[in-house]
């Protein structure tokens, strides 16, 4: 029986042109913001802490949150590589580190709805971000420290395990884990596009992957070599 195909896409400066927490942080606590990210890196905080100290030190309440997404850019293509995807076939899912309130508002200002999987934004009756984080933790990863704000990885073996060839789509440090997991475990049918500091990576590790600028790039090279899912 023939693979199924699955894109599955990074938000944060993938769908997006920027990283929505990141920028947010680095514009209003620039120096707070570098802190706390450089002991994520270093392990001295784990992923959800660093979040959670990243927005208490923000201090933005969802009127604030919500002026900021309304005008946060998609990358040019989102549309085109939507339209291959349905043409050949390929399930389209968006995996993220980030949370399910921006990728809602984000892309519902653009009349799109698209299924993925992040951690959970909500607000309180004062306007206070609160979190539900994603719990994909893999024990056997020691990257970082636990628990981490969702494991790529895992969900992208899940996909695998399903039955299902994999093109990955991704631009940063969350994604480090999930080209790993891919060096290590992919099959001939999997890709993985990656720009920015994944592509970095990518390059100092022999990781193969195709380089992208914007989603037009891989909607293009999707379309060019005709990879089409079948049931």
């Amino acid at each position: 029986m023939s693979p199924k195909h699955a894109i599955l896409c990074d938000f944060d400066g993938t769908i997006t042109t920027l990283d929505i927490t990141n920028t947010m942080c680095r514009r209003a606590i620039p120096a707070r913001w570098s802190e706390l990210e450089a002991q994520w890196e270093t392990g001295q905080i784990s992923a959800t802490e660093c979040y959670e100290l990243e927005y208490e030190a923000l201090a933005y309440g969802k009127p604030e949150i919500d002026a900021f997404l309304d005008t946060v850019p998609v990358s040019p293509g989102i549309e085109h590589l939507l339209r291959v995807a349905q043409a050949q076939g390929w399930q389209f899912h968006i995996l993220s580190a980030g949370f399910d309130y921006y990728i809602q508002r984000v892309l519902g200002r653009i009349g799109l709805s698209l299924p993925f999987t992040a951690n959970n934004l909500t607000f309180s009756a004062q306007g206070k971000p609160q979190f539900r984080f994603l719990n994909h933790d893999d024990p056997a990863c020691n990257r970082y420290k636990h628990p981490c704000s969702g494991c790529k990885p895992a969900i992208w073996q899940e996909w695998k395990d399903r039955g299902y060839d994999i093109a990955y789509i991704g631009d940063g440090s969350t994604d480090f884990c999930l080209a790993d997991h891919f060096q290590r475990n992919a099959g001939p049918g999997d890709l993985l596009f990656a720009k920015a500091r994944l592509l970095e990576y990518c390059r100092e590790r022999g990781i193969t992957a195709r380089a992208w600028e914007t989603l037009e790039d891989v909607a293009r090279y999707l379309e060019s070599a005709g990879a089409t899912a079948r049931p």
